[in-house]
């Protein structure tokens, strides 16, 4: 039977390698029993059997044995297409896994038992990683980092420091509950902290509050994102039209910027200074006069605070914890010692919980945005733009390449899309690459010699750290699967039927392409007026890929 493993090893780990020279990047994804899976560069240790996983995700590889493997997948990290190599259901043995007919029984137990466990249930889901599992105290002296033991797993290993993910937590723990008083309602701080609390007092400085474990607390308008008023029972419908039209502020206000926006249980909008908070209605000043809003009209009340006092993204490693009595706290300095979360907060100071009070764990640069659908995260001021003529210096800088779009320098608008085959397509998960979207149509000549002539230049400036996407435009998967034929191009393509993505990038006329940096941020726009465009679009992938990482 030793001879039989340390051969099925040694043949698996040549195989391993075979595939490896065909791929770069994450180049396989392993598959586990229960339903798991893991993306990494494999190797087979020939003296034990197992198979070695090294994921960018975790700070050492994770090893497992071949008999809680189910199959192994080859990816296409380009477009990201996996190949699998699975064999046949009919011909695969207990648990799935074609494998586990060789090797011992006690080998699959450690994993039975594993799961058996009486540990909290916890899932691990990040880009290329979906793992069942636990998370392993760590000493208070060792703070910052996460430590995961994956079920199938024989070892524990570190979370990257680099990576963003999140952890859910399921059963045995405590029925979700609400301890705060009645009428509490959401207090989001900058932070990502957030409470439901009873509002005592409000004013232009900010708001006194009284929360459950706490007595009564003053919050500075500083450290606030909103509070909400008035129960809701759906989503508020705001139109993203006139919030961003209110989140610009005329040149006449510019040296006394509104405060507050004011967001009516309807979705209406009011840009103002709030005055004060009284039992029956809000005191705001609107344009220099005052004026006063029925309390119960009043869904929340978002401050304003300018691009300038933005909080900036933290380079630590953090936390944002969403728990089951609907709080949720952001902590840096963080440990987990007998199975709590502890660590240091903006909003609630020395903080300590049990994971089985625990939601969710998301983890990384920015864990409240991952965490967090409060679109009101994203409500910032900024001043309008002021004519040319007025402007005190005029500036000397060369003209950007492409065309003067509205969306350069902006994180790039995401959108729901389907690929041609059908599947989810994720924008988000393309950062850290250069991305290309190109939007093409059939019946547009020049731009299906645009997507030609762009493969070549692709190739020579970027090669595989350039993500390409083709978007179609308003046509059926027939007429564009025959014209990506025709021109043979190798691009992930995504069906835009309702013209919705074309409309958030502006895409007026065909061709249009639009460029975006490692980071998500438009930095050249291309359209059809664009002379020299191919000229242009290398020029444009250079500039990008002599930015530093």
């Amino acid at each position: 039977m030793n001879t039989m493993r340390i051969g099925f090893a040694v043949l698996l780990g040549t195989f391993i390698a075979a595939q490896s020279l065909f791929a770069s990047g994450p180049r396989m994804r392993v598959w586990l029993v229960d339903g798991g899976y893991v993306d990494g560069n494999l190797s087979c240790d020939a003296t034990t059997g197992h198979i070695i996983c090294n994921s960018s995700m975790f700070a050492a590889p994770l090893q497992f044995d071949a008999g809680v493997v189910q199959s192994i997948t080859k990816k296409n990290t380009i477009f990201g297409r996996r190949y699998k190599l699975r064999l046949p259901e009919s011909k695969q043995n207990e648990f799935g896994s074609p494998m586990r007919a060789l090797f011992p029984r006690s080998f699959v137990a450690d994993w039975r038992r594993s799961l058996a466990s009486p540990s909290l249930a916890m899932q691990l889901d990040c880009e290329g990683v979906q793992l069942a599992g636990r998370l392993v105290d760590r000493p208070s002296k060792q703070t910052g980092r996460l430590v995961w033991q994956t079920a199938l797993s024989r070892n524990a290993s570190a979370i990257a420091q680099h990576s963003q993910g999140e952890i859910t937590i399921g059963s045995p723990r405590r029925e979700d509950v609400s301890e705060e008083s009645e009428g509490a309602l959401p207090i989001v701080f900058r932070s990502g902290d957030a409470v439901n609390a009873n509002i005592e007092s409000m004013d232009a400085g900010g708001v006194t509050a009284r929360w459950s474990g706490q007595g009564e607390v003053r919050v500075k308008g500083a450290d606030l994102q909103s509070v909400t008023l008035t129960k809701v029972t759906k989503p508020l419908d705001v139109d993203l039209r006139d919030l961003q039209r209110m989140l610009v502020v005329p040149r006449a206000q510019q040296d006394s910027p509104p405060s507050h926006l004011v967001v009516s249980v309807t979705g209406d909008l009011l840009r103002c200074n709030v005055l004060e908070l009284k039992s029956e209605g809000l005191v705001v000043e609107v344009r220099s006069r005052t004026i006063e809003l029925p309390r119960d009209r009043i869904a929340k009340i978002v401050w304003l605070h300018p691009q300038s006092e933005s909080l900036s993204t933290s380079d630590e490693f953090l936390v944002h914890a969403v728990l089951v009595d609907k709080r949720e706290v952001t902590l840096r300095d963080f440990a987990i010692e007998n199975q709590k979360l502890t660590g240091q907060s903006r909003a609630f100071a020395e903080f300590e919980v049990p994971l089985s009070d625990i939601k969710s764990i998301h983890f990384g640069r920015d864990p409240a945005a991952q965490a967090s659908d409060r679109i009101e995260r994203d409500w910032v001021i900024e001043s309008a733009t002021v004519p040319m003529a007025y402007r005190d210096e005029p500036t000397n800088k060369a003209p950007a390449l492409g065309v003067a779009s509205t969306l350069i320098g902006k994180a790039a608008p995401d959108f729901d899309l389907k690929t041609i085959e059908g599947e989810s397509f994720d924008l988000a998960s393309l950062k850290g690459r250069v991305v290309v979207l190109d939007f093409w149509a059939s019946w547009s000549a020049p731009s299906l010699q645009g997507l030609s002539d762009f493969s070549q230049a692709i190739l020579e400036v970027g090669g595989n750290d350039v993500a390409w996407v083709a978007i179609n435009l308003e046509e059926s998967g027939v007429s564009a699967s025959r014209a990506i034929e025709r021109v043979s191009v190798d691009a992930a393509v995504l069906m835009d039927v309702d013209g919705d993505a074309a409309y958030l990038y502006q895409a007026k006329s065909l061709p249009h392409t639009v460029i975006l940096d490692r980071r998500g941020v438009v930095v050249t726009v291309i359209d059809s007026s664009t002379s020299k465009r191919l000229e242009v679009f290398r020029q444009a992938l250079q500039q990008v890929f002599a930015e530093p990482k």
